[in-house]
């Protein structure tokens, strides 16, 4: 499946949009997770979660990938603040 520009476009307007991957850095850089509020994190993986079975469900790639990573994320910063939430 050839994917179009604007398809391309959506891709990288999702993982734009709000990507949890600098939170996530930052976390781990600083060993802190004091300005994290999971509860925003935990709704990002119900809301990817949903976003990306819908993708899967009507075979869109740009919702599966930009979702997936934006998931994959979001999951990474809700283990790093259990991880590292004793240290505040």
């Amino acid at each position: 499946m050839k994917l179009t520009i604007f398809e391309y476009i959506l891709i990288v307007s999702t993982l734009l949009e709000f990507n949890p991957l600098f939170q996530a850095v930052k976390s781990v850089r600083a060993k802190s997770v004091k300005d994290v509020s999971v509860f925003t994190f935990l709704s990002i993986v119900i809301i990817g979660t949903l976003w990306l079975f819908y993708g899967f469900s009507i075979k869109s790639i740009p919702l599966i990938i930009g979702n997936a990573i934006k998931l994959l994320t979001a999951f990474a910063v809700v283990v790093i603040y259990f991880k590292y939430r004793k240290n505040n």
